[in-house]
């Protein structure tokens, strides 16, 4: 599911606009910051503060998700 903000951003990656109660948007937060664990801690502080925000490990875990993702290894076809 994702929200008007989300849907935004699909047409304007550039936009600066999220929910905090989207899981999505507090990930996509959190992940503007990388690689800096302080400037992530403060947005994360900062997401727990708002009623219904989805909580700091469903966040830690779709950052983990999203980041192992990022850093696979690229994989080879047969014949290259």
């Amino acid at each position: 599911m994702t929200c008007e903000a989300c849907r935004i951003r699909e047409t304007n990656k550039r936009t600066g606009r999220y929910s905090f109660r989207c899981l999505e948007c507090c990930t996509r937060l959190v992940l503007s910051t990388h690689p800096s664990k302080p400037h992530a801690a403060v947005m994360l502080a900062a997401i727990e503060r708002f009623p219904d925000a989805p909580t700091r490990q469903a966040i830690l875990a779709r950052l983990k998700t999203l980041m192992g993702a990022r850093h696979e290894p690229a994989r080879v076809l047969p014949g290259t």
